[in-house]
């Protein structure tokens, strides 16, 4: 192996680790992000609540479909 082989080899390992570590650091971030949610973002039905109605309607649980169903299912039992 020449020492221009050596260089690019050790180039791309340190490209390697930058993006492992990089990944890393952004997997974290999430763990971090949910971890400090008290109300899951998920919903009943399994679907993701929608980030924009979670800012809107802060520690909701249902997505809009099923709270719509909820609140129309309360009303005729009224």
């Amino acid at each position: 192996m020449t020492a221009g082989n050596a260089a690019i080899d050790l180039a791309e390992r340190r490209v390697e680790q930058e993006c492992a570590a990089g990944v890393a650091r952004i997997q974290a971030a999430i763990r971090e992000q949910y971890a400090a949610v008290e109300v899951s973002p998920f919903c009943d039905c399994g679907e993701r609540i929608p980030d924009a109605r979670r800012l809107a309607v802060p520690n909701c649980t249902r997505c809009i479909d099923c709270e719509t169903f909820i609140e129309r299912q309360s009303r005729r039992r009224a």
